[in-house]
């Protein structure tokens, strides 16, 4: 009976630790979304000032 129990803890430690892993994994996937956004941003306001000093030297 010992050795059930034991597999039983080892097991919920297993589950336990799984879970933990999708929480850390969907933070990371947030935390890339929104650098990928960050990124796409700083970008898109680059390209308009871009344009906006060639306007300006033409």
């Amino acid at each position: 009976m010992e050795l059930v129990t034991r597999l039983e803890e080892r097991f919920e430690q297993l589950v336990n630790k799984i879970n933990e892993l999708k929480s850390e994994n969907q933070r990371l996937k947030d935390a890339l979304e929104t650098e990928k956004a960050n990124r796409e941003e700083a970008r898109t306001r680059i390209e308009a000032l871009i344009e906006r000093i060639q306007g300006e030297i033409e």
